[in-house]
């Protein structure tokens, strides 16, 4: 998929990047780079497009995202969090050569290999990865460096790394696919509260209905009723958690109009019913 190739900034003096976003909201455009990016959100959740996967992102979410993977992280409109904030990793699988090919480092080699569809890290590996990046967001010179062999390590033993992705994305090279698809992903994160239709979808781009059904399909490999579907089955699982309201209500919020029908999608997605969903939390 054709998205904005982003050039990451690598401060005078040194060979990898290590910065601290904090903004109101984060609303990036869908990018990739060449450069391995490493993001604990400290603060702020949202909704999060990696790859062709839709999910949502929240505090404490720690991520390794490999090259090339296309990305965008849009915050909560109606989130009340005063801030949004992340340390953010880049650096090229270059400056770990000829290191990670010594055969005592082939589990740092396979995290970095398995990291092309993007990596979510939990349990306690997360506790000790994030205990890492804050020091190495303070540290300098060599420990910078240290911390980050380091981090890659911890994770690389982890069992409890999640796949972001089923398969990496084709990088197409067209300038209007930048444009297109960035325009669809916003109108949709935007207005998916409420019923889009084809016609609707396809003429922010200046397409037919069949047109555009067939472009999306063949830039992400999925319809775009499923991508539809999906991000509002990740908003209706934060309403889920994060709220008391019914699950009528939650239905109608996240943009189903029958509630029969949202109890379907939430199961296929998600694998669970939106109340055995809402249990899992402890929210009565």
């Amino acid at each position: 998929m054709k998205a904005q190739l982003y050039k990451v900034p690598i401060p005078l003096g040194q060979s990898f990047s290590v910065r601290t976003d904090i903004a109101k909201k984060f609303h990036s455009e869908w990018h990739y780079h060449p450069e391995i990016e490493i993001i604990f959100f400290r603060e702020g959740s949202g909704t999060a497009l990696i790859g062709n996967s839709v999910s949502l992102f929240k505090k404490n979410d720690f991520l390794i995202l490999g090259p090339n993977l296309p990305h965008m992280f849009k915050s909560d409109e109606d989130d009340n969090q005063e801030i949004s904030e992340a340390i953010i990793v880049h650096f090229s699988i270059d400056i770990l050569k000829p290191f990670i090919n010594l055969p005592e480092n082939n589990s740092i080699n396979n995290l970095l290999d398995n990291s092309v569809v993007g990596l979510n890290i939990n349990g306690k590996s997360k506790k000790d990865a994030i205990e890492l990046i804050r020091a190495m967001s303070f540290a300098q010179k060599a420990k910078r460096f240290i911390y980050l062999l380091d981090l890659l390590n911890t994770i690389s033993e982890s069992k409890e790394v999640k796949k972001i992705t089923n398969s990496p994305l084709k990088i197409f090279a067209q300038k209007d696919d930048e444009i297109r698809l960035n325009r669809i992903y916003h109108y949709s994160l935007g207005n998916f509260h409420r019923q889009i239709t084809l016609k609707e979808i396809a003429s922010i781009i200046y397409m037919t209905p069949n047109s555009f059904c067939r472009y999306f399909k063949s830039r992400t490999k999925k319809q775009y009723s499923l991508f539809l579907i999906e991000i509002r089955i990740a908003h209706a699982c934060k309403l889920l958690r994060e709220t008391d309201f019914s699950i009528g209500v939650i239905s109608f919020e996240s943009g189903f109009m029958n509630l029969s029908n949202f109890n379907r999608y939430f199961k296929t997605v998600t694998g669970k019913s939106p109340l055995n969903y809402k249990k899992q939390f402890n929210i009565n």
